[in-house]
């Protein structure tokens, strides 16, 4: 009796190794990022929520998502109070609180938005000089936006969430809104002003976004475990099923 026991202690020890000693559901801290995550009557919904479904049951699991503003959602999983995090750009400084997917969830172009009429030519990020320019809280627009921000070349005006920031484009506050170029198209339809908003031809930035999890040694063991199973959707055909059902 006593062997049997240890024998079943055994397996049961073993299955959860195997199983990357992963608990289900993972839950993921996000933000209101349409059409890539957003909600609707408190369920999720977007391009990253299905990938993320369809890449944990593939290995077994189901995810669980909760809403915050995004400063507040990359806290709670620095700080370990949440496991996962989506969706974010990996930069040194964010490499040393959190671990990131190695395959990506998508990409993101960055553009300007700005209001029809008061277009301007802009090749270069030196075209900002003098202009304020609208930004969301905690987004990484990358290297040389950053650097130049912070020399004063242009000035930021911070917005809480991308909505917002668009609103108050549409309110003449600043000279162009910076934003994701997707999500700044959904934000335009939704808000019934694709008539009034235009967008530059410059990109600010182009960066891979990818799912983050707090730094603990499960999700060390778990992340390769979800890098294949992307892999494997992508290959498959799903993952562009799954970004196209979003963008037609």
């Amino acid at each position: 009796m006593e062997l049997r026991t240890i024998g079943v202690g055994i397996c049961l020890a073993l299955a959860h190794w195997a199983a990357g000693a992963q608990h289900w559901p993972l839950r993921f801290a996000v933000s209101e990022w349409p059409p890539a995550e957003y909600s609707v009557a408190g369920e999720a919904h977007g391009y990253h929520v299905d990938i993320v479904r369809a890449v944990l049951k593939s290995l077994g699991g189901t995810p669980e998502f909760s809403f915050y503003p995004w400063k507040r959602a990359e806290m709670l999983v620095q700080r370990k109070s949440v496991p996962g995090l989506l969706s974010l750009h990996p930069t040194k400084e964010r490499e040393t609180l959190l671990y990131f997917s190695r395959e990506p969830l998508s990409s993101s172009d960055n553009v300007l938005f700005v209001l029809k009429g008061k277009e301007f030519a802009a090749e270069r990020l030196t075209a900002l000089v003098g202009r304020t320019i609208g930004t969301t809280a905690g987004y990484n627009y990358g290297e040389e936006f950053t650097r130049m921000a912070a020399q004063g070349v242009f000035r930021t005006d911070e917005a809480n969430t991308d909505e917002q920031g668009m609103r108050k484009l549409l309110a003449g506050r600043f000279d162009a809104f910076v934003c994701d170029r997707v999500v700044g198209l959904g934000l335009l339809r939704s808000l019934g002003a694709h008539d009034q908003v235009t967008q530059l031809a410059l990109v600010v930035s182009s960066v891979k976004l990818h799912a983050a999890f707090a730094k603990t040694a499960e999700n060390a063991e778990f992340i390769p475990k979800f890098d294949a199973a992307l892999r494997k959707l992508k290959k498959s055909g799903e993952w562009q099923q799954i970004i196209d059902s979003y963008l037609k």
